[in-house]
């Protein structure tokens, strides 16, 4: 069976979701952060990433330590899973 299912259409251009990873930055109040090679479904029409649940995780975690700091602007790589 082959065409499109819901969960890999962008939900704001319809353009196809494929698996990459992306440079997504966040503004926070006092700073900016930059969070690099985070795994995603990327639109190939629109370029929009967009995350699962885990990764959203991970990255509310890096946010969180990065507004402890006193940083302006603060460039991550998105951490490698540990496999035990």
């Amino acid at each position: 069976m082959t065409g499109k299912r819901a969960g890999n259409i962008c939900p704001l251009c319809g353009g196809a979701l494929e698996a990459g990873s992306a440079t997504i930055p966040f503004i926070l109040k006092e700073s900016i952060v930059i969070v690099k090679h985070v795994p995603s479904q990327i639109c190939v029409e629109c370029r929009e990433p967009f995350l699962t649940g885990r990764e959203t995780d991970v990255i509310t975690d890096l946010l969180t330590q990065v507004k402890e700091l006193s940083s302006e602007v603060t460039v991550l790589t998105f951490p490698e899973p540990a496999f035990a």
